[in-house]
């Protein structure tokens, strides 16, 4: 338990940290390398991206299985399932690295009609800086699973900080001698090199891991095979939402629509943090309740407390950022980004119903049940493809942005709720009724909110701006308090605040 605080607190800092880092981090990458050279970088991110899938969902299942053997106490079992899961990483490796040199013989073809050619060649090299940090990831991602595993979430998300921390100083530094995306993406890789060597030291040195092959499990392949794939395919689509309307943008309208894109990209990735630092310190727990076969009334209720707490912080973000959202872009990237604030909104208003749910998604895991998730995720994929390309075409990053939308209410809306109510039977009805009294509250913040802004304070700079951010978070905070949060929560609250208050 202590751990899983500490995961959280950590998540969140890292989350703070990013936010900070990435208002100061982003406007002197623009700077250094200019608006066409950071869409540049953060197309090719958006392409290699993929090649992150090729986990092939391994990690969940790693961690899954192992939490498994770790709670029934069996050491074989753990030995066993690490010393399989090394062997489909070596696999997958080899199979990203094979088709990342196939895709780098045709970035030419690809953005020929939307790049130059010295736009193309500097693409191509820092296509295979960034194949090779997926590479280096790939292949130490099973002692990152162990690591999550065994709850050492302080070491995990210590290590996480300290990447957020070095990644931009670093890059700075070398900017200042040499000004280019592919200055960035070679500190990255570094870096990443470096940090997975320290995490792969840790797991044999202090959490004493042996990997050693035992027997082959038919039964225990076809079930690590079902969830794993499940999570691949998860992932695959992930893709379709979050990278490719940037690439999309990059056929049809070049770098600079991109950029526009990616800087909305980065709030609403941001956003998504917000929610998985709870949930993501979870699926070991979770696990352990299904493996010791805990009640369907014990997983709903767990749903709903972690529902309700995500829910007060994406509604107090969500909220914000409708009232401030066009005054934070304007002072963070500047003139020319203002799409940026129509396209964030398209996506994080749809995807917070998904967002304060993702607690079901771990148990969709720990009772080897996602592939339903994976089945919807797809069609849900396809109906965002099939929308982004003709809206894209004809309204460019706001229409991709729409497609998204419509896509994450219809599936991880509507489909995933009904699924969750009728075959895990988790307690929806109970869910929602408890999130609508809670957005009556988050609504009146809001309506207090805009006109504020609006009417009362409607102009300064960037010192009106902090003061009316820190007198509406101080607003939403004792009205969520007073008004939405029920008796158990107020009590977290007043023991949080005791123990401020004491140290």
């Amino acid at each position: 338990m202590k751990q899983r605080k500490l995961g959280i607190f950590l998540s969140y800092l890292n989350i703070l940290l990013q936010v900070i880092i990435g208002f100061i981090y982003v406007p002197i990458l623009l700077h250094f390398i200019g608006k066409g050279e950071y869409g540049l970088y953060q197309l090719m991110g958006s392409l290699i991206a993929y090649f992150s899938i090729m986990d092939f969902g391994l990690s969940a299942a790693v961690i899954r299985f192992y939490a498994k053997y770790r709670a029934l106490k069996d050491s074989i079992g753990m030995e066993n399932i690490l010393a399989i899961s090394v062997r489909g990483y070596g696999a997958v490796t080899v199979v990203a690295l094979a088709i990342g040199f196939v895709c780098y013989g045709f970035l030419d073809v690809i953005f020929a009609g939307s790049m130059t050619v010295s736009e193309v060649n500097e693409a191509k090299q820092i296509f295979l800086l960034l194949l090779l940090n997926i590479v280096i990831t790939l292949s130490t991602m099973v002692f990152r699973s162990v690591i999550n595993a065994h709850e050492r979430f302080f070491f995990l998300k210590g290590m996480e900080t300290i990447q957020l921390v070095m990644q931009p100083i670093l890059v700075v530094l070398v900017l200042q001698h040499h000004p280019s995306a592919f200055s960035v993406a070679a500190v990255q890789t570094v870096l990443n090199l470096l940090l997975n060597c320290v995490r792969v030291h840790y797991c044999f040195h202090d959490l004493h891991v042996k990997i050693h092959f035992h027997y082959w499990n038919h039964e225990l392949f076809s079930e690590f095979k079902k969830l794993a794939l499940s999570v691949f395919a998860v992932s695959l689509i992930d893709q379709v939402f979050w990278k490719t309307n940037q690439i999309i943008l990059g056929i049809i309208s070049g770098t600079t629509a991109v950029a526009v894109y990616s800087i909305a990209s980065l709030i609403y990735m941001n956003y998504m943090a917000l929610s998985t630092a709870i949930s993501g310190v979870y699926l070991p727990h979770i696990t352990e309740m299904v493996t010791q076969r805990k009640s369907k009334e014990e997983l709903s209720a767990l749903f709903i407390q972690i529902g309700r707490w995500q829910y007060y912080l994406l509604a107090l973000v969500a909220t914000g950022f409708i009232i401030f959202g066009k005054q934070f872009i304007a002072f963070w990237a500047g003139l020319g980004f203002e799409d940026a604030y129509i396209i964030t909104l398209l996506i994080i208003l749809p995807f917070t119903v998904d967002l304060i749910q993702n607690i079901g998604l771990a148990i969709l895991q720990a009772m080897n049940k996602y592939d339903f998730r994976a089945r919807v995720y797809f069609l849900t994929g396809v109906l965002n493809l099939g929308l982004a390309i003709p809206l894209g075409i004809k309204y460019g990053g706001v229409g991709c942005a729409v497609a998204t939308g419509i896509s994450m209410i219809v599936g991880n809306g509507f489909i995933m709720n009904w699924y969750y109510a009728k075959e895990i039977h988790l307690a929806i009805s109970t869910f929602w009724r408890q999130i609508g009294k809670i957005s009556i509250v988050t609504m009146v913040c809001l309506i207090i909110g805009y006109i504020a802004d609006g009417y009362i304070w409607p102009h300064g700079g960037m010192t009106a701006f902090v003061l009316k951010v820190s007198g509406y978070t101080l607003l939403y905070m004792v009205m969520i308090y007073v008004f939405a949060m029920n008796q158990p929560e107020k009590e977290k609250i007043q023991g949080v605040l005791k123990k401020v208050v004491i140290r």
